[in-house]
Formats: structure tokens, sequence, C-alpha cells
């Protein structure tokens, strides 16, 4: 297994759709769904390959200030 970083937004897209469609028990909302692969779209984007076969995939999305690393009053860090 080999872990890479994802910067080609249909790249990411495209691994973010082939993998939530095969978890549809987990994924199984359409709308829900599109929203999540639009959102990897301009994230920092990691997938997990065997071969060139992707197995997973996490990005990160900013959730709040805390989250960011910026949570001091004068945005330093």
């Amino acid at each position: 297994m080999e872990i890479r970083q994802i910067t080609d937004n249909l790249t990411k897209q495209s691994i973010t759709r082939l993998v939530l469609e095969a978890l549809p028990d987990w994924f199984g909302i359409p709308e829900a769904r599109e929203e999540y692969i639009a959102e990897s779209v301009d994230k920092l984007f990691f997938c997990a390959f065997d071969a060139d076969k992707p197995l997973g995939f996490l990005y990160l999305k900013e959730t709040g200030r805390e989250t960011s690393g910026q949570n001091s009053s004068n945005g330093q860090i």
C-alpha cells in the first residue's frame, strides 16, 4: 500500500466517487454523497493505493477556527 497526496481536483472527485459509491450502506443518500464529492475539490487530499487501485482517502476540511490551527485573536498560530 502507498499513500499519495492528490492535487488534481478532477482526480480527487473521481477517487471520492469511486470509494463512496462502493459503500452504499454509509453513503446511500445521493444528494449527501454528491455534496461530499463536490467538497473534495481544493482540499488537502491523500489517497491510499494498492498498485493503482484507490483503497480509501482522507481530505481535510476546516470546520472552525480551532481546526485550522489559528485560534488566537490575532490570527497567529
